[in-house]
């Protein structure tokens, strides 16, 4: 308004009055006001649609106009425009309510001169215009928040909400309602004491802080909340109220817990595919040593049986006097006829890939297994000593494959006692539904009639590493029907076998 002149539309039915106001103000400074004036309301209109001023004085006392009316019929006629109220020391009173009401300021006839009038102007316009700024504003900003799907609140020092946006009302409903309430009644109670230490650490350091917490709805919905807390701080610079911004993360926390589901399911998939692929390597494995094992066993059957009846001719027809000749031919029958038992489970093993899996007496089976050595025990100077428990809880089995397992195990123990010993052998239950099996050798400490230095020695390694030959394939096998092998040493003189199974 400095650069160009400043419209005034004088509102006064008192000519002399008018005419006084006038000169006043081009005494003030004449290229800087325009006056136009009206005597009444009506010729008011006229004008106003002719031109339209900067500013208006309006006289409450109008002969067509009386009063507070004159100032709200003109509002309405003129929206926005800034209004300064004229008035006698009776009238003051209604002055002051129409400046209540939206006028700019008031002015008593006869107290104010040129200087007083030109401040009251451009006053009057510099309030509306900076009245007209922060109306826009808040427009802007209720747009904005009438439109954005986050959350803001303003709380007060004392935990009350004295702002909620539009957007609270899909989760709490109108947000004029939540004016005044405690903002903390909604917070689900396992997260409410750590919120409202948050809130109050907030106001003591004036640093806001980022949390997620629970909004426990009246219908016993859950909503989860992230929220950024900011500061208000006082004029004095104490802080004062806390703004806090909310997000509902429902949908991505359950978005994310979906997401994680698939993840575990994916993993178990692939863990599963692993564990199939791998059985069916193995059982592939497994089925070629079986094929491999069944040649073997043809190939050397026909030439053993040979030799074993060999054996036994030489030994029933031919009469000698040489007593190690006789020896010999004893210990080659001897070891024919245990690679006769070998060459059987061979076969036996060879001829059951498929195997036939139902309920078993694991006592039973370790009974038969021993009939199955029983030759061996009789050629060493072995003491047995079996506890085979009645009554034992089927366990699902193919029984000619853990008879195989069985018999490998017991010849395994008799293998490392040429020098004798005692082989223990125990079936019994266990708590919760385990029935368990357990092999095991004592022996003296290994003798060699070997002069070289170190052959005792040799001869026990030899011996050990006899003993674990074939343990790893025969865990395999019992894996097939959920069962474990442990294999110990209790001694330096003997191995422990336990094989436990879930019945």
């Amino acid at each position: 308004m400095t650069d160009q002149r400043i419209r005034i539309q004088l509102v006064e039915d008192e000519v002399e009055f008018a005419e006084l106001l006038r000169e006043i103000l081009v005494h003030v400074s004449a290229a800087q006001f325009e006056v136009a004036h009206a005597r009444q309301f009506s010729e008011l209109v006229a004008q106003l649609r002719a031109r339209e001023p900067d500013v208006i004085l309006l006289d409450l006392s109008l002969p067509d106009r009386q009063g507070l009316e004159a100032y709200h019929d003109l509002q309405r006629l003129a929206p926005g425009m800034p209004i300064v109220i004229m008035t006698g020391l009776d009238d003051e009173r209604l002055a002051v309510e129409a400046v209540r009401a939206g006028a700019q300021d008031y002015l008593v006839k006869g107290q104010f001169d040129g200087r007083l009038l030109s401040r009251v102007i451009r006053y009057a316009l510099e309030r509306k215009q900076a009245e007209e700024a922060l109306r826009e504003r808040e427009e802007f900003f209720r747009l904005i928040l009438e439109n954005v799907t986050d959350l803001i609140a303003v709380i007060d020092e004392h935990g009350k909400r004295a702002y909620n946006s539009p957007s609270y009302r899909n989760i709490l409903g109108d947000p004029e309602r939540l004016r005044g309430t405690n903002s903390f009644e909604e917070i689900h109670p396992e997260d409410r004491e750590r919120v409202k230490a948050i809130f109050r650490e907030s106001l003591a350091t004036g640093v806001g802080r980022r949390t997620e917490y629970r909004f426990l709805l009246p219908d016993g919905t859950i909503r989860h909340v992230e929220s950024q807390g900011s500061v208000i701080r006082e004029p004095g610079g104490q802080p004062a109220r806390l703004v806090v911004v909310s997000r509902d993360i429902t949908e991505r926390k359950e978005a994310v817990e979906v997401l994680r589901s698939a993840l575990a399911d994916v993993k178990k998939s692939h863990d599963d595919l692993k564990a199939a692929q791998l059985q069916s390597v193995q059982a592939e494995r497994l089925e070629a040593v079986s094929t491999f094992a069944a040649g073997v066993a043809h190939e050397v059957k026909n030439p053993l049986q040979t030799l074993i009846l060999s054996i036994d001719y030489l030994s029933n027809h031919v009469v000698t006097e040489d007593k190690t000749a006789a020896g010999l031919l004893t210990e080659m029958g001897r070891a024919v006829q245990r690679v006769d038992g070998v060459i059987r489970g061979l076969v036996e093993f060879s001829g059951h890939v498929k195997r036939e899996v139902k309920p078993e007496d694991l006592s039973a089976l370790m009974e038969q297994s021993l009939q199955a050595v029983a030759f061996e025990l009789g050629a060493r100077p072995v003491r047995l000593v079996t506890e085979l428990a009645t009554g034992l809880p089927p366990i699902k089995v193919d029984a000619k494959a853990l008879r195989h397992v069985l018999i490998s195990l017991l010849m395994n123990c008799l293998r490392a006692m040429p020098d004798g010993g005692t082989l223990a052998t125990r079936t019994f239950a266990q708590v919760p539904g385990a029935v368990i099996a357990e092999i095991e050798n004592a022996f003296g400490p290994a003798t060699t009639t070997s002069a070289v230095p170190g052959a005792e020695g040799a001869d026990k390694a030899a011996r050990a590493k006899e003993i674990g030959l074939g343990v790893s394939v025969l865990r395999k096998i019992l894996g097939r029907f959920g069962a474990t092998i442990d294999w110990t040493k209790p001694g330096e003189t003997g191995n422990k076998y336990t094989l436990v199974f879930r019945s």
